[in-house]
């Protein structure tokens, strides 16, 4: 029965029919191959779905260490000082044509740094909770006391450029009518 050539060494040999008895063996090895490979893609597709998304929001509870509650009131103290800067600058600022409308957008963004240090922090749970950490309230109070300046800053600037904002211009123009002169232009 010589097939391909003429030799025994260049023949291909015959499959044999499969054994019958073993087909649920070799249906169970098939299962789990596929299983195997099924469970390798679904753990990579899931790792690199975590790695997509991004950071999560943190977990909700109290937070675990007092040198995370130091870090959120030097980070409320920080809010301040920028708040209180930013004030004085706009004090410098004043008759200029597009200080209020600048003060009011980084006043916008600082509101936002406020709120997320707040979800941060978790300022605004329950008093009292199991596991609230020490400060909790005082934290909540100090970034309170800040945004009532904060507010108290913005309310001054809107009514200040509702009402003195032609006589900070007129003075701005005044001034630069001085420099001009002063330096011999007419």
């Amino acid at each position: 029965m010589s097939v391909d050539a003429s030799s025994a060494l260049g023949q291909i040999q015959q499959v044999l029919q499969r054994d019958p008895s073993l087909r649920p063996y070799r249906a169970f090895m098939w299962i789990a191959y596929l299983l195997a490979i099924a469970l390798a893609v679904g753990a990579m597709v899931a790792s690199i779905g975590r790695n997509i998304s991004g950071s999560r929001p943190p977990a909700k509870g109290a937070l675990p260490t007092r040198a995370v509650s130091r870090v959120c009131a030097e980070e409320i103290a920080a809010l301040n000082r920028d708040l209180n800067q930013r004030a004085w600058k706009l004090g410098a600022e004043v008759g200029a044509a597009d200080a209020v409308a600048r003060f009011n957008t980084w006043s916008i963004e600082w509101e936002q740094r406020l709120e997320d240090l707040g979800e941060r922090c978790r300022l605004d749970g329950s008093d009292g909770a199991t596991g609230d950490f020490a400060g909790r309230r005082e934290l909540a109070q100090a970034r309170d006391a800040v945004l009532a300046l904060h507010r108290a800053y913005r309310a001054q600037v809107n009514r200040f450029a509702g009402e003195q904002a032609e006589l900070a211009n007129a003075a701005v123009m005044a001034i630069e009518l001085a420099r001009q002169r002063a330096s011999g232009q007419p």
